[in-house]
């Protein structure tokens, strides 16, 4: 079973640097919950909605796939 990366400091930073083929099953999987999806990822799309939402506009579904990702709520209203 894939495990997601431990991501140390600003998670913004280090996905951001990863296209969607480098991330593994689980990383994609928490991603798809926040709406995206590779095309979205490689900007071939608008990105989804969550991309526009604060922490508390989130589903709980959503927080807690950004959580795994390295987001606090703090971090994710940064972006």
């Amino acid at each position: 079973m894939a495990t997601i990366r431990d991501v140390q400091g600003d998670p913004s930073s280090a996905w951001d640097d990863l296209s969607w083929t480098d991330m593994n099953s689980a990383e994609q999987k928490r991603w798809t919950v926040l709406g995206w999806d590779e095309d979205s990822w490689e900007e071939e799309t608008d990105p989804p909605e969550s991309n526009d939402r604060y922490w508390e506009d989130l589903t709980d579904a959503e927080k807690n796939a950004a959580l795994e990702l390295g987001y606090t709520q703090e971090l994710w209203d940064e972006e």
